[in-house]
């Protein structure tokens, strides 16, 4: 083995200590989404967000303003969404994600309101980052479109199965 390969594999066997050793990353790996993923996938995808902290109590997203294109996944800790009306109508824990819809709709104002109930940490990507990923380097680009796709299709089994709920209740059925 020449000198080159021994210092690669060095430094590739340094790279996957240090993202094993990094806790949101395993989290991150936890999050059903990336069952779909092999481990060096999910290397390259968890290479391209940053980490936001929000603080609990603070109010960071605000329903009927103008979106800044990121969309947002709960790495740890819990957040409220609260309707226009000023209705909670849902809770968001670790794996959910947010800014789906504003993100990929880069006209749409954000629907909701949320609400840190204690500290926060997201995963956060912007939608020129992500432009800028998917041009530059196609194979990570096709990736994070995999990616984004397995998040609004789980979005809309989420909102198929809220919507089938309240159905049910509204027509008095149980089940």
């Amino acid at each position: 083995m020449s000198k080159d390969q021994v210092a690669y594999e060095g430094l590739a066997d340094a790279c996957a200590a240090i993202y094993h050793a990094n806790p949101l990353y395993e989290r991150f790996c936890a999050m059903d989404v990336c069952k779909y993923f092999r481990e060096h996938e999910s290397k390259l995808l968890f290479s391209c967000f940053e980490v936001s902290h929000v603080e609990a109590g603070e109010v960071f997203y605000e329903s009927n303003t103008a979106s800044d294109n990121r969309v947002r996944l709960i790495v740890d800790g819990e957040v409220s969404c609260t309707s226009p009306l000023q209705d909670t109508y849902i809770q968001l824990a670790s794996g959910d994600v947010f800014g789906l819809f504003s993100f990929l709709d880069e006209g749409r104002m954000h629907s909701a309101t949320l609400r840190a109930e204690s500290d926060v940490v997201l995963l956060t990507i912007s939608r020129e980052y992500f432009n800028l990923i998917t041009v530059e380097d196609p194979v990570l680009g096709n990736h994070l479109l995999r990616f984004m796709f397995l998040l609004l299709s789980r979005m809309s089994l989420k909102l198929e199965n809220e919507y089938a709920a309240i159905h049910h209740y509204v027509t008095g059925r149980r089940g």
